[in-house]
């Protein structure tokens, strides 16, 4: 890619959010708060805006390329932009960017939580699934595809992909039980979830106002630790079962 085309896919990437996501806001935010199905609809009429601005700045760029000048292309891979992406949203501290994200939205609901805390916790997963393709294409079965002469895509599909999925499952059981602990705290503290919503940690912030009530406490705080001690339990036994020399 040379530098002009670099400058449109940016510019277009900025212009489709701002007005595919960032103008309609409220309405998105009316829409949750209205019911489910209608946030279904306004979210893929919003999709929709990002891809044909998208669509739009790729013709832009298409014609910009049939202009004959004088640029040096730029080769930038996609694995690096993503890890650079990762890097940037793990430099900010989770809980903070969770409260942050969660403090500004018009109508809190639990969707709208669980939606926060998965699109600020797919950093782990996404660096330990980058981490089993790159340790999966120097296997003898990658190179003896490549060298037959399938395309990449098959590769990926039909080859990497099975070998990679089976060990992010365990990064997946890990994380839903890191997930459920993030929740509990945001509950307890009071942020993202509505008052009228009850959940586990609403229930134990609550069990400080009636101290003579102490199952108030004991019931959800073990509801919590045995459900994030199942899905740990998953995971280490995802880990033995796909892998038993760590069994001996």
């Amino acid at each position: 890619m040379n530098i002009p085309t670099i400058i449109s896919y940016v510019l277009g990437f900025f212009i489709a959010v701002f007005y595919a996501f960032g103008t309609r806001s409220y309405v998105l935010t009316d829409a949750i708060g209205t019911s489910f199905g209608s946030f279904v609809v306004e979210l893929f009429w919003s999709i929709l805006l990002f891809v044909a601005i998208m669509a739009f700045f790729r013709v832009l760029v298409f014609f910009i390329n049939k202009i004959p000048l004088n640029f040096k292309k730029i080769s930038i891979p996609i694995d690096i932009l993503i890890s650079r992406l990762i890097e940037i949203v793990v430099s900010i501290p989770q809980l903070f960017l969770i409260i942050s994200i969660a403090a500004v939205v018009a109508k809190p609901s639990i969707f709208i939580v669980m939606v926060i805390i998965g699109l600020t916790t797919w950093t782990g997963i996404a660096r330990f699934t980058r981490a089993e393709f790159l340790r999966i294409r120097n296997l003898e079965f990658i190179e003896a595809a490549s060298a037959l002469g399938y395309k990449e895509l098959r590769i990926i599909v039909k080859h990497a992909l099975p070998n990679a999925l089976s060990p992010v499952l365990i990064a997946i059981a890990f994380g839903i039980a890191s997930a459920i602990l993030i929740e509990s705290t945001l509950s307890f503290i009071g942020v993202g979830v509505p008052a009228e919503t009850i959940t586990w940690g609403s229930m134990l912030s609550k069990s400080r106002e009636v101290s003579s009530a102490w199952w108030l406490a004991i019931i959800p705080g073990f509801a919590i630790f045995i459900t994030v001690t199942i899905y740990n339990l998953i995971g280490e036994g995802l880990t033995d079962a796909m892998n038993p020399k760590l069994k001996k």
